[in-house]
């Protein structure tokens, strides 16, 4: 009988190590996965917390058709100005820019030149990125 409980116990043991084994082996997967999301989302915000950028002109002296603006860049990284989406009282407006270059290094200002003919009174701009960084500023003409 000694013989038969030693072998059952060695059995149960063996059985335990081996099913121990998959867990840690499926868990160590998973914690995987989510340290490397969780790496990928602390990039993504650092980021986002390094760029920035702000429309510095006198919102009580601004021209008209075309409608000039001063972006300057804020932040701590280059910014694109490939895909910028302009907005004027909340409809899409044709563009240019002073340079076409792709990136828009920090501490530089560009000039962004709206064309639209607006009405004498007060109007909203907004400037969005291809993040979706975005600003918005109200002035009057």
């Amino acid at each position: 009988m000694g013989l038969s409980t030693s072998a059952t116990h060695i059995i149960f043991f063996i059985a335990s190590v081996v099913i121990a084994g998959g867990f840690i082996g499926v868990a160590a997967s998973v914690i995987l996965n989510i340290s490397n999301g969780i790496q990928d989302r602390g990039d993504m915000i650092s980021h986002q917390l390094s760029e920035d950028f702000k429309i510095i002109n006198d919102p009580q002296r601004m021209t008209n058709n075309p409608v000039i603006l001063y972006l300057k860049n804020t932040g701590k990284i280059a910014l694109s100005v490939q895909h910028i989406t302009v907005l004027v009282d909340g409809l899409s407006a044709n563009y240019s820019l002073d340079d076409e270059n792709v990136t828009w290094n920090p501490g530089i200002t560009i000039t962004l030149y709206v064309h639209v003919n607006l009405q004498p009174g007060t109007h909203v701009v907004k400037v969005i990125l291809e993040d979706g960084l975005s600003k918005s500023f109200t002035f009057e003409v």
